[in-house]
């Protein structure tokens, strides 16, 4: 093996040029700022009130296209008793809610002493203890001594339905991201299980159907906000700290869970508000603290917005904002909030009761033996029963996916750089050029020393050009068998990389990637189909640039790592490549989707493109590509 000196990679900023790191952030950011600006003049443009229903009409029809459509109902809801627990003037009734086959829902229904009619679903935010957590049990005792029935259910990755040896709430995710490829949302699941509750609850004889609400705060506010979406049954509702705006929120340094994210959803012009204004003339409690991480700027501004429709709507005082100073969680005080509304505008007239309830222990409240619901028979966990589609095969649809949204300038407007490293033993070059309007894309050229090129090689490692001293062998080797070797930066890769946009680390969920790329998909958009374009652009730059130009005649694309996968969906598309070099055999989202689910991050997330495993397979990919090779 030939020894080399590694190729010089580029410096901070493009050698000084460009602040490029800025790029990708200022791209994703600036398209959804357009998009935010559509869905807010659709809503000032709302100036009858015969719009209004046309208008929550669209809103439906969008978020449940967002979700992937709800799973059909199994026919009555099934529950499976087991035993009570007493309160202070509220009896507990616990239960195991079939909601579906291989489905068993953990729940707790608090039962008054003197019922009025009135019953609230209560759906938990994102802790471990779900149901039991000890402001939950609050929450559901308040409403029941007040004559409110009250069902608190376990979404899965919580509570009783945490997978042994999974990080909880994690599971969320990890099953989301088999959901995106597919095209759907996790949250179908979570929304199609609240549902069932209020299909328990609306057949309960001391429940009145037509005075049904729901509450929770954090995830729980997301499902509720979901709900007052999706579900026309709801007679009020009480969002708590989720309420903001989703320009307000993509600022906020904070990536969210997977079933928070609506893949199109912005693109379909959903927001906060549609929340709301779904919900017009119904009542509508918003709930919020001062210092919560869902920026609070938000949360007046879209109660602001949404409250002019309810108001156009004949209806307004039906949409309340209620905030307390404290951080993020379902404050006492917003507790006595949503029970104070619930018993005005589900209950009757008694007086309200708020006196302090004592939260029972976790063990009290348990639905199943040893407090695991997978002990059950017959229970299976969400990531499995999950549909695997069989791909159609349908190639177009994704060269449509990694062109559409695209914005190319008319020129590549190349920028060749000078190395101060480079020899005439070891020619090397610095290259800029536009894959889109506002975007660069970057390459290290190292050349054979002496006569024309045999070949162009294009190396597109998982770092990017950061992975040069790294791979300084393997492009000797390559420079010596008379081929150029264009190392490619392409979106959020080497130089391009953008600073950090959260406090987490990017090796994982909630990472810098994990944001853009979930915020990509609020645009019906991906960070691995942007890639997969920038590939694209790079072969048309090679033909249109004279030194690169010379080494067409034996073009090559070499990728290592996630690399590969992005690096093969273009090679399925540009016939012009070729031979694609692996060095390990492709990422199958099918393989994943058939798999039994394993707690933890999902391997190949930042690759994710929403819905192309019901479409392409990996076979199809490579069926495409004339020449495959694997290391």
């Amino acid at each position: 093996m030939s020894t080399g000196r590694p190729p010089a990679a580029f410096r901070p900023f493009l050698d000084g040029v460009f602040d490029a790191p800025l790029d990708l952030q200022a791209h994703v950011y600036r398209r959804s700022a357009e998009a935010f600006a559509v869905n807010r003049a659709r809503t000032d443009a709302i100036t009858d009130p015969a719009a209004i229903p046309l208008r929550q009409k669209d809103i439906r029809a969008a978020t449940l296209a967002a979700l992937g459509g709800l799973p059909a109902d199994d026919g009555p809801i099934r529950a499976r008793h087991r035993g009570f627990v007493d309160a202070p003037g509220v009896r507990i009734e616990r239960l195991l809610l079939a909601t579906a086959p291989g489905t068993l829902v953990p729940a707790n229904l608090y039962r008054p002493a003197e019922p009025s009619g009135g019953a609230v679903l209560f759906v938990c935010g994102h802790g471990d203890e779900a149901k039991a957590y000890p402001p939950y049990q609050a929450v559901c005792q308040r409403l029941a001594r007040n004559g409110i029935m009250a069902l608190a259910i376990d979404p899965f990755g919580q509570g009783e339905r945490i997978t042994p040896g999974s990080g909880g709430v994690g599971e969320h995710t990890d099953v989301g991201v088999r959901c995106w490829w597919t095209g759907h949302s996790v949250a179908r699941y979570l929304v199609h299980e609240a549902r069932r509750a209020i299909d328990h609850l609306a057949a309960l004889p001391e429940v009145d159907p037509a005075r049904i609400g729901v509450t929770g705060n954090s995830g729980g506010g997301t499902l509720t906000a979901l709900l007052m979406a999706v579900e026309p049954r709801l007679a009020a509702a009480a969002p708590g700290t989720f309420v903001t705006s989703r320009a307000a929120y993509q600022r906020a340094g904070q990536a969210q869970d997977a079933e928070q994210i609506l893949p199109g959803g912005t693109a379909a012009g959903v927001d906060h508000e549609d929340f709301l204004i779904a919900m017009v003339p119904r009542p509508t409690l918003v709930l919020a603290v001062d210092y919560d991480f869902f920026p609070l700027e938000g949360t007046l501004d879209t109660v602001r917005r949404a409250g002019r429709i309810f108001a156009l709507a004949g209806a307004p005082g039906a949409l309340r904002l209620v905030r307390t100073r404290a951080t993020h969680q379902y404050h006492p005080d917003l507790a006595r909030a949503a029970t104070e509304f619930f018993v005005r505008e589900l209950g009757d007239d008694r007086a309200v009761d708020h006196t302090d309830p004592v939260p029972l222990p976790a063990t009290a409240l348990r639905c199943t033996a040893r407090g695991r619901v997978a002990d059950e028979p017959g229970v299976r966990h969400p990531a499995e029963l999950h549909p695997v589609p069989a791909p159609t095969g349908d190639l177009d649809w994704l060269a449509d996916r990694v062109r559409a949204h695209r914005r190319p300038p008319d020129e590549f407007l190349p920028r060749w750089l000078p190395v101060p490293e480079s020899t005439p033993e070891h020619p090397v070059r610095h290259v800029i050029w536009r894959s889109e309007a506002d975007l660069w894309n970057a390459g290290v050229l190292a050349e054979p020393p002496g006569g024309p090129p045999r070949g162009l090689t294009l190396a597109l490692f998982a770092d990017g050009t950061g992975e040069l001293p790294a791979r300084a062998d393997w492009v000797a080797d390559r420079v010596a068998a008379g081929h150029l070797v264009l190392a490619l930066d392409v979106r959020g890769t080497g130089a391009l990389a953008p600073r950090p946009l959260t406090a987490r680390p990017d090796d994982c969920y909630f990472g810098t990637t994990y944001k853009l790329l979930t915020d990509l998909f609020w645009l019906d958009d991906s960070l691995a189909a942007g890639r997969a374009y920038d590939v694209l652009r790079a072969v048309a730059f090679a033909y249109s640039d004279e030194r690169l130009r010379a080494g067409v005649g034996d073009l090559r694309l070499r990728c290592t790592g996630d690399a590969g996968w992005y690096g093969l969906l273009a090679a399925a598309l540009e016939p012009r490549i070729g031979t694609l070099e692996l060095d390990a055999e492709p990422y199958d989202p099918a393989a994943l989707l058939s798999a039994p689910y394993e707690p933890g991050p999902v391997p190949g997330w930042r690759n994710t493109v929403p819905g192309l495993a019901a479409r392409v397979s990996v076979a199809d990919l490579r069926r495409r590509v004339r020449r495959v090779v694997v290391d």
